[in-house]
């Protein structure tokens, strides 16, 4: 027998109706005059609330050809076989994989047996247990929904959709265990071993900065991550000592405050040192603080796993001049860090005393959990930094606790690289060209996973798009109609993602956050790559971005986000990106701690961090020497017995450095000691010299000199270079 299954059939769309019934009028709002949306909008309003370019739907090219399925002598398996998702199939079930079997066959002899689901949108255990006719019948459940049970009315998943297993997984964060993030075997640090550490990088250190975060940002890789290690080599390039801790268990709040003490991890300097517990990193702190130069700062980028007593401690016995904090999230309102209610749906943040938020998993603690946050913020006046104008003015509206400051502080910088120019793609939106959609990073309902799925399940059939998932191997989620590209993003390849999302030419990155962000690397990095962003309105930051940057489409919910696809709006919406051609961008990564001025109202600009004062001092020993200046020379005066000493600068602005790993210092074109010349290559130039066969020789802002017992060491500069000036260490 020969049967002929096609796609039509199968239920593809089954979870549609809501959406063909949504008023499909598309507006073209100017950017300008819908600078930002404080709120959702309200469920009768426009489906596009921001659009690049104006949009009429069109009508999608025909969709791919029926599946034909030859199936012999059984009709059932061919029904069964063409709605099994082999690519989803193998990549669940590594066994089937590797087994090398055909996934259409197990799953219609076994897998539905074993309640195997066959692809993305059916719930086979879900099927048997809600249906138990179709159970007691032993008749596969896959082609009982294709031939019968979609058109009498049943479901193939459970009701809820995406949502409901979610909700359903949904716990108070205190109540989970936490685990455990330290490298087996790490050294185990008392204080006086920190305290050693610490002595060893003091000399000609300009101030201490104690950093804490959620997790050794040095091992892991992600946009705060970033952020920290940026913050950490700025401070670095003004002889700033940067000591981070983070716990080593890890939770998604404040850690339990307990008599048996917190470990910590510490990171000197970018270098992981060891394990402490947080009364002895106070010790060590108290005892350091006599020695330590007066920038000190303490700087909290996240408090999950930390004990809010810990951090008080450290703060108070470094004698921090000033304290930052840091609105990477909305944790200091709620202990649902992104506002999620019952981890779906976002909730505004509501009084504590709401029935809003008493219906939610995070509702019991919060009272507690915000006299907790209260303790924190009183004990430590903080400046608090937003990466965005969208989290600020969330934070406000939502939280009561003091501070001192509270401004914006963007992570990063947007700019063009290179001028749009046309793309002739005559085929664009055919099945020779398809519109180019991808998701990028780690596919969690946090960052809008599901919904990219239901997208791709949805245009299954479709011609006109090819859809994309770039992310780290071992968070692949294969399907069909699914291309996966593997992409790590590490300290040493910062530009993985953006390079992979530029080589794929992907045209539309689609970030559908359920929650506001705070900043979203992704989007960034999408817009350098030459993509524009679909996202939806309470996105946050990514909304904001959009329309501040001209560069994507802002739509009001999930409804809205599926009819842009499926009635060819977003074919129109490429058709005019690829008029006006790709516009990639670069990031200047300058948004942090350490670019901050905290004695300035606003946030400190690009040009405040800059002078034609090379900073130029001697370290002799731990004694610090400053020079008489003529002209281009530098004098510093010497007592005989110097020996080594340490010529000290500040760094030239990266853009000026050639692109070198290291930065460069200063650029030196004559060195003399008692007036006889100390030329390129000479042993005495010990250490931080470069170019050695070069005349005019750079330092890496940290040279070390053999003075022997001369008296008189003069430095010759070559000027016009613009240096980078940190406020806290000119403090």
């Amino acid at each position: 027998m020969r049967l002929w299954v096609t796609r039509d059939a199968l239920p593809w769309r089954f979870a549609d109706d809501d959406c063909n019934t949504m008023d499909t009028t598309l507006l073209h709002r100017d950017p300008d005059a819908t600078a930002r949306l404080p709120r959702a909008p309200r469920d009768d309003g426009p489906p596009v609330l921001y659009a690049r370019f104006p949009l009429e739907p069109q009508t999608l090219p025909p969709r791919a050809a029926d599946i034909r399925v030859v199936a012999g002598d059984d009709p059932k398996f061919a029904v069964v076989a063409a709605a099994v998702d082999p690519a989803y199939y193998c990549a669940r079930y590594s066994d089937i994989a590797d087994a090398n079997v055909d996934p259409a066959r197990h799953y219609y002899d076994a897998g539905w047996k074993e309640r195997r689901n066959p692809n993305a949108w059916f719930d086979t255990r879900w099927y048997l247990e809600a249906y138990t006719d179709i159970q007691d019948a032993g008749v596969n459940p896959l082609y009982h929904f294709v031939v019968a049970g979609r058109r009498e009315g049943r479901l193939p998943l459970r009701p809820g959709g995406h949502r409901r297993p979610v909700v359903d997984q949904a716990v108070n964060p205190l109540l989970r265990d936490p685990w455990p993030v330290a490298p087996r075997n790490a050294q185990f640090l008392e204080a006086e071993d920190l305290c050693l550490r610490v002595r060893k990088v003091l000399p000609g250190a300009r101030g201490l900065v104690l950093a804490a975060s959620h997790d050794r940002y040095v091992d892991v890789t992600g946009g705060m991550q970033v952020l920290i290690a940026d913050e950490q080599r700025l401070f670095a390039t003004n002889h700033v000592i940067y000591l981070h801790i983070s716990p080593a268990l890890a939770r998604l709040t404040l850690g339990v405050e307990d008599p048996e003490p917190a470990v910590l991890q510490v990171v000197l300097d970018g270098v992981f040192v060891g394990l402490i517990e947080g009364p002895a990193l106070a010790q060590a702190l108290a005892e350091l603080a006599p020695d330590l130069p007066d920038a000190r700062l303490f700087t909290l980028h996240s408090f999950f796993g930390h004990r809010a007593s810990d951090l008080m401690a450290a703060a108070l016995a470094l004698q921090a001049r000033q304290h930052v904090f840091w609105l990477h999230d909305y944790a200091s309102i709620c202990d649902s860090y992104n506002l999620l209610r019952n981890n779906v749906e976002y909730c505004r943040g509501p009084a504590p005393d709401s029935l809003a938020c008493q219906v939610c998993v995070h509702g019991d603690t919060r009272p507690g959990y915000l006299a907790r946050m209260q303790a924190l913020f009183t004990t430590l006046p903080f400046h608090v930094l937003s990466p965005s104008r969208a989290a600020l003015d969330i934070w406000l509206s939502r939280s009561s606790l003091p501070y001192l400051s509270a401004r914006v502080h963007e992570n990063a910088l947007l700019e063009p690289s290179a001028p749009a120019a046309p793309v002739g793609r005559p085929l664009l939106g055919t099945a020779e060209d398809p519109v180019r959609v991808a998701f990028a990073g780690f596919p969690t309902p946090q960052k809008g996973w599901p919904q990219f799925m239901e997208l791709v399940l949805r245009c299954r059939d479709v011609s006109a798009y090819r859809f994309f998932h770039f992310a780290s191997g071992e968070a692949m989620r294969p399907m069909d109609n699914l291309v996966g590209v593997p992409t790590r993003v590490t300290p040493g390849n910062r530009m993985a993602m953006v390079n992979a999302l530029a080589e794929h030419k992907i045209d539309l990155l689609v970030v559908l956050s359920p929650w506001p962000e705070t900043f979203s690397y992704v989007a960034y990095e999408g817009f350098c790559s030459g993509a524009d962003i679909v996202t939806l309105a309470d996105t946050g930051n990514v909304a904001d971005a959009v329309r501040r940057h001209r560069r994507g489409v802002v739509l009001a919910n999930e409804a809205a986000l599926y009819d842009f696809f499926l009635d060819g709006s977003a074919l129109t919406y490429a058709g005019g990106r690829a008029e006006q051609g790709r516009e990639p961008g670069r990031l200047r990564l300058t948004g942090t701690t350490a670019t901050v001025d905290l004695g300035l109202v606003g946030r400190t600009t690009p040009a405040a961090m800059q002078t034609l004062d090379p900073g130029l001092s001697l370290l002799v020993g731990e004694q610090t020497l400053y020079p008489r200046r003529s002209g281009d020379m530098w004098t510093f005066m010497l007592d005989g017995a110097a020996g080594h000493v340490r010529l000290m600068s500040r760094r030239v602005l990266p853009e000026q450095d050639g692109g070198a790993r290291a930065r460069m210092g200063v650029a030196v074109t004559g060195l003399m000691l008692d007036g006889v010349k100390v030329p390129p290559g000479d042993r005495r130039r010990i250490a931080g010299w470069r170019n050695v066969r070069e005349e005019v020789q750079w330092t890496d802002g940290d040279a070390v000199i053999d003075a022997g017992t001369a008296r008189r060491l003069d430095v010759t500069l070559r000027l016009g270079r613009r240096y980078l000036r940190l406020a806290m260490a000119e403090s």
